[in-house]
């Protein structure tokens, strides 16, 4: 099988891959469902090392599984910014899966453009990697002290520079009226999701080609660790509604992400210790919820 000829059924799989998680997680978006959903995007990513296996041989085979759980460590960073966006800006669970629908699609086709054209592409849009770790720094500290999102002053500011609808949206990026097209919040937000994994690429993908300068191994380790984001991320979310100081774990780690960029130049924490980091955390605030939880049943 010729490259191009993998490359085109690999990719047709991950777009069945992604609806399947769309329609699934429409028709039943219980914590369960997603759980199960993760799990069995994980395998599949697991699974297909046999396949690169099979193609081009053990060492291939290797490189994609270092390559994959470099991939799927580093992108745990987008599952807490999807959260600091949504949370910020007061969008309904209703609309989050959508949302991430789009965005993961997308992500990967930026994926595959910086992969492709990864010299050019970091060398020119490296420095957003400050200001963005900058924000994230601010949305953690803010996790703690804000009582009450001001969500009406956020919009308000992007509207200073982004004409944005000010009607209902109701799940549409775009809404038609009096003969033009406008965005909507929607769309602003699939907008930062994007801009985002672009700045978490900086992080990711170099440190995918320190592993192998095969680009169809990155990038399928980088499809298959993705794809499974937006489950994982529904997991999640419906987990910290439950949860009281899962919170303030997220804030924690808001402030982690935010300081790694920041400082990317002079600290460097294996991708290894930074999966046991933020499992840490987590586990922590949600030991803490759970004795809280059970307290406050028993009173």
């Amino acid at each position: 099988m010729s490259s191009l000829v993998f490359f085109t059924v690999f990719n047709l799989a991950i777009l069945l891959f992604i609806i399947a998680d769309f329609v699934i997680l429409s028709l039943n978006s219980s914590a369960r469902c997603a759980i199960i959903l993760t799990i069995s995007w994980i395998i599949a990513g697991l699974g297909f090392s046999a396949v690169i296996y099979g193609m081009f041989g053990i060492d291939s085979a290797y490189d994609y599984l270092t390559s994959y759980f470099v991939e799927k460590s580093l992108s745990i960073d987008n599952i807490f910014v999807f959260f600091m966006i949504f949370s910020q800006f007061g969008i309904e669970r209703k609309y989050q899966h959508k949302l991430l629908f789009i965005g993961i699609w997308s992500a990967l086709i930026l994926r595959a453009i910086m992969i492709f054209a990864v010299g050019k592409l970091l060398a020119v849009f490296s420095w957003t990697i400050y200001i963005f770790g900058g924000l994230i720094l601010y949305a953690g500290i803010q996790t703690f002290g804000e009582k009450k999102k001001d969500i009406n002053s956020q919009i308000q500011f992007i509207k200073k520079y982004i004409h944005v609808y000010d009607g209902k949206h109701n799940g549409n990026l775009f809404v038609y009226e009096n003969g033009k097209l406008h965005a909507t919040i929607l769309f602003v937000i699939v907008f930062f999701i994007e801009i985002c994994d672009i700045v978490f690429a900086f992080d990711s993908i170099p440190a995918l080609f320190s592993v192998t300068s095969d680009k169809l191994i990155i990038y399928t380790s980088n499809a298959l660790a993705i794809i499974g984001l937006r489950s994982l991320y529904m997991s999640f979310a419906i987990a910290i509604d439950k949860f009281r100081y899962l919170k303030y774990g997220v804030g924690v780690i808001l402030c982690i992400v935010g300081l790694k960029m920041l400082f990317a130049d002079f600290i460097h924490i294996t991708s290894g210790a930074y999966l046991l980091l933020i499992s840490f955390i987590l586990i922590v605030a949600f030991i803490a919820s759970k004795v809280r939880l059970e307290e406050g049943t028993g009173d």
